[in-house]
């Protein structure tokens, strides 16, 4: 649990910079090119470590045992939880109307995955990236500001084609990506003495 508390305290340490008021100094210290990377060699180590951390904590003590509807309810709102990143990126409707896209897609997915995992170790995981986008959103829409256009149907268009595919993609390879399998099928009933 130690290593994913460490990537979880340096990921969202670094994603916060703004949050606490640092991003400006630190760019002006810095400079815009050397702040990016250090920016970036930081989220890569924490999210190394993040995985790593989890991958070694799990599976971990059971809290409680989600019913049946969470697992449900994440088959619909992690598609629209990556629908959500991807318009971040692409000069839409969804990220005129949301203006935070990312972040809301992020607190989507965390919010979601710890209502339908109960033990210690997706709590950590899940719980403190829902807190962390939470108070992120919260800081984003209260500075205010929007794009300067209020978007492309093209772009809300291929946001929903590349976030569908994708989510489809990670449903397909959750069992061997993280362990879990998103829907469970029934094994096919096998004729006797086979």
């Amino acid at each position: 649990m130690e290593f994913l508390i460490t990537g979880l305290v340096i990921f969202l340490g670094i994603h916060s910079v703004r949050l606490v008021g640092l991003r400006g100094p630190m760019i002006a210290m810095l400079g815009g090119g050397p702040y990016a990377i250090v920016y970036s060699l930081v989220s890569a180590v924490g999210l190394a470590l993040i995985v790593y951390g989890h991958i070694l904590a799990h599976p971990s003590e059971a809290i409680w045992a989600p019913p049946e509807w969470t697992r449900t309810l994440a088959l619909f709102a992690i598609p629209v939880a990556i629908i959500l990143v991807i318009a971040a990126y692409l000069p839409g409707h969804i990220r005129s109307f949301v203006r935070h896209p990312v972040t809301l897609g992020i607190f989507l997915w965390a919010g979601v995955h710890l209502l339908a995992n109960g033990n210690i170790a997706s709590m950590v995981l899940f719980g403190s990236f829902a807190v962390w986008a939470f108070l992120t959103l919260i800081s984003a829409y209260a500075r205010g500001g929007s794009f300067e256009s209020a978007g492309h149907w093209w772009a809300d268009i291929a946001s929903i084609a590349i976030g569908l595919g994708l989510a489809g993609a990670v449903a397909w390879f959750h069992m061997d990506l993280f362990g879990v399998a998103v829907i469970e099928f029934a094994s096919e009933p096998t004729a006797p003495g086979i």
